[in-house]
């Protein structure tokens, strides 16, 4: 059961994690974060292979 908490005399639910929080979570921390992750691994194999033209990634070890 949610307690209530008491604001100008009215009780109000606590707040609490909703479907929208976890929505918000996905689109404003968790998707930017893994677009910074996806570029900074294809900036890094750019500059593995054709730069310093060397192997970047496990694959690599079983060639």
């Amino acid at each position: 059961m949610a307690r209530l908490e008491k604001i100008h005399g009215l009780a109000i639910p606590a707040p609490r994690f909703t479907r929208w929080a976890l929505v918000y979570f996905l689109k404003f921390v968790l998707l930017p974060g893994l677009l910074l992750l996806l570029a900074l691994d294809v900036a890094l194999y750019v500059a593995f292979r054709h730069w310093l033209d060397a192997c970047y990634g496990i694959l690599c070890f079983f060639q």
